[in-house]
């Protein structure tokens, strides 16, 4: 986000300012000071205040939203990439308190992703989904769980009787939907509700 301060006589004087000086006829305006009359004209007065604010590219603001509230929560790490992929903002982590930022099964990464783009919304006025990783976390996650896929779909074909697995976070089980997607001799459905939803790996009728 690009901003500028500005002082003027009064609240519309500093706005032109600090349009004028951004090269923009529209922006996020926040009056800092109001300012105050002089006494007679020449005693006690004080100038207005604004600051005028033009969002960046979506890439960028959640960049700046993200490490903003790193180090608000005293985190040592810092953006090491930000990239749009559709309609998707891609975050990378880097720093010495991955376990921390990233959470029990990922759990902090995705409070992350909720806020990130709550505050990316509010000051953009674009709803983008939020993907934030950190270490490589999410890259060796879907490894893994590919490989649990293939063991388990391997499992199924020489039994001939399906498996539930264990309890996983819907993106966990969305990966493992898109991991046997192309298998021809499994099929994979959820059952259950809530905290309760398994993913079955099934044979293929």
């Amino acid at each position: 986000m690009k901003s500028v301060r500005m002082k003027g006589k009064n609240v519309e004087e500093a706005t032109k300012a600090a349009l004028a000086v951004l090269g923009v006829v529209q922006a996020r305006i926040s009056v800092i000071n109001e300012g105050k009359p002089a006494m007679l004209g020449v005693i006690g007065g004080e100038e207005a205040e604004v600051e005028a604010a033009i969002a960046g590219s979506q890439e960028e603001e959640a960049s700046q939203v993200l490490q903003n509230i790193l180090d608000k929560m005293g985190f040592l790490a810092m953006i090491e990439k930000a990239e749009m992929q559709e309609d998707t903002v891609n975050l990378s982590v880097k720093g010495e308190d991955m376990g921390r930022i990233i959470g029990k099964e990922g759990a902090m990464l995705k409070a992350l992703e909720t806020i990130v783009g709550t505050i990316l919304w509010k000051i953009t006025g674009i709803r983008s989904r939020i993907s934030i990783d950190a270490g490589g976390y999410k890259e060796k996650r879907e490894k893994a769980l590919q490989r649990l896929a293939e063991d388990v779909a391997q499992e199924v074909i020489e039994s001939g009787e399906g498996k539930t697995l264990p309890r996983m976070t819907a993106s966990d089980r969305r990966l493992i939907h898109i991991a046997l997607k192309g298998n021809e001799k499994v099929t994979t459905y959820s059952k259950g509700e809530g905290d309760e939803r398994r993913l079955v790996v099934a044979p293929k009728a």
